[in-house]
């Protein structure tokens, strides 16, 4: 391992956390209820990335979309204006975001070991760099080395993003590692590039059928460290 990448939604903090504060403040939506909830919007989410990001369907509408059928499917119907309304919640949340507390020893392990640092992630350029700003990524990581979506005009999981991200590091696939909780966009896409990937799967989602596996499943934060030091020990 010459270089550890991150993904940023739910990898870096916990995002069902400003998700459960938008919900809630609206709908009676138990604690118990809602990380079930919250995996049934990502699926939705993913399921209408790219027509978004290609425009064949606005962000507005795939910002309804989501919402109201991951309600839809816990018995919650709700109008597309209230489904805005919590959109419009959750984003403002997410301006209050807080590093997962794991990962500053993590980011000081490789500094330590002389392991570059970097952030691929999906997403609209402006509110992914806010996400970053929330968080003061760039005590860790340098802008030159966070590449968004948005911004370059490709996405998780085709090669050509994680491509760029090697061109930047002047490294080989091979010295690569990415770290992220999407297996079909941070595992797949690491894979297919020549990475090594590590799968945080703190959700407990079932492994999907795939030709590609993940080099280390991690299930609990608390256990990355230790994976990412047995790695650069290896």
């Amino acid at each position: 391992m010459k270089a550890l990448i991150f993904d940023l939604d739910d990898t870096l903090y916990d995002q069902e956390e400003p998700f459960k504060r938008a919900i809630q403040a609206y709908l009676p939506v138990q604690d118990e209820e809602m990380g079930a909830l919250y995996i049934a919007f990502r699926f939705y989410a993913d399921e209408v990335f790219e027509a978004a990001t290609t425009g064949e369907m606005t962000l507005e509408a795939s910002h309804i979309y989501r919402m109201k059928r991951a309600l839809a499917d816990f018995g919650h119907g709700v109008s597309d204006e209230l489904a805005l309304i919590i959109q419009k919640d959750y984003q403002e949340n997410q301006g209050k975001l807080i590093l997962s507390p794991e990962f500053p020893a993590i980011f000081e392990v490789c500094r330590k070991n002389k392991i570059r640092l970097g952030i691929i992630t999906n997403g609209p350029h402006l509110h992914q760099l806010r996400k970053l700003q929330s968080l003061e990524m760039t005590n860790w990581i340098s802008e030159y080395v966070t590449i968004i979506s948005g911004q370059v005009g490709v996405t998780k999981p085709s090669k050509e993003i994680f491509d760029l991200m090697v061109k930047k590091m002047q490294l080989s696939p091979e010295e690569m590692w990415y770290l992220g909780d999407s297996f079909e966009n941070d595992v797949v896409g690491a894979k297919r590039a020549g990475w090594q990937a590590i799968w945080l799967n703190h959700r407990k989602r079932q492994l999907p059928q795939s030709p590609y596996r993940a080099d280390a499943v991690i299930e609990q934060r608390e256990d990355l460290l230790g994976a990412i030091e047995k790695v650069i020990s290896s």
